[in-house]
């Protein structure tokens, strides 16, 4: 996918743009989870090759939009639509600092940011029905690498736990057609990835952004 200078159009469409799952028509780029568009016109503040830097006004947009927690200074560059079992990651001179992390369930997206910048993101997923994922801002209680459920006997790896009722994220085969059991499922060496860099204490966000006001 090519990024195209342009003028205002925010960076955070373009976020939505090329995060493929799940996406709402909020947009003209905006494309179904199937489709990868053929370009996206977007207004940059600066580009790099594998990182987009935004503007205040559009780092202020893309939060209003829903699509991006407030504060946001770069995201990662995704350079094709991301499927089930897709993941980037990439903290490459990113300064250290605290990890928030959000997971959109209408997106059926996560992405990790750290310092406001975006250094992971992936298809995640989520509880359905009865056994829906919670909404809401939850610390990170506990880090268990080698957990394994005895509620439905399956394996739980680098489990990020967030609720005293079992609700963690966790390592999971990312497939297609499949869901949690309330929990968030992720690619399980992106797990890795995001159980070595947080740490008890840090935030997981967790939105249903077609309902947030906007």
């Amino acid at each position: 996918m090519r990024f195209v200078i342009a003028s205002v159009i925010a960076a955070a469409i373009a976020f939505a743009a090329v995060r493929g799952i799940g996406l709402l028509a909020l947009n003209p780029w905006t494309t179904p989870a199937n489709a990868a568009p053929s370009s996206v016109q977007v207004q940059l503040a600066q580009a790099t090759s594998d990182r987009v830097f935004l503007s205040p006004d559009d780092a202020q947009r893309g939060a209003k939009l829903g699509l991006l927690p407030s504060g946001v200074r770069s995201i990662l560059k995704v350079q094709e639509t991301l499927h089930h079992g897709d993941f980037q990651w990439d903290d490459a001179d990113v300064p250290p600092g605290r990890l928030a992390i959000r997971v959109d369930v209408d997106r059926q997206l996560v992405s990790v940011f750290r310092a406001g910048h975006e250094i992971g993101t992936a298809v995640v997923l989520y509880g359905t029905d009865q056994k829906a994922t919670p909404l809401g801002h939850f610390p990170i209680k506990a880090k268990l690498p080698d957990y394994h459920s005895r509620t439905y006997d399956a394996p739980m790896p680098f489990s990020l736990w967030l609720t005293d009722s079992g609700v963690a994220v966790h390592g999971s085969s990312v497939r297609n057609g499949r869901a949690t059991n309330g929990c968030v499922g992720v690619p399980i060496e992106f797990a890795r990835l995001l159980f070595e860099a947080a740490n008890v204490g840090d935030v997981v966000e967790i939105v249903a952004s077609r309902h947030l006001p906007g």
